[in-house]
């Protein structure tokens, strides 16, 4: 009984600092490097984020497919989680 109130207390204060993030199509945004996308030569001190992309389609809640400047639409979909918001 008491393992389940601190794990409650543990979600309540996480859930608390998540800030959730929702893109439009339209929107241009930055992806998280990863370490399949990774340049093996860049080592520790390689950019974290890369690119700007637009998104072209909201695909369900948190997944985008991503388009680069160039008009080339990525094979895969996006989470929100690996996307930030690019500023010009």
């Amino acid at each position: 009984m008491h393992n389940v109130a601190y794990k409650q207390r543990l979600a309540k204060y996480y859930d608390s600092r998540v800030k959730p993030r929702a893109f439009k199509t339209g929107d241009w945004v930055m992806r998280k490097v990863s370490l399949a996308t990774k340049n093996p030569t860049d080592g520790t001190l390689g950019p974290t984020w890369e690119g700007s992309y637009e998104i072209t389609k909201v695909c369900g809640p948190g997944t985008y497919q991503l388009r680069n400047p160039k008009g080339k639409t990525l094979p895969h979909l996006w989470n929100a989680d690996h996307l930030k918001y690019y500023y010009k």
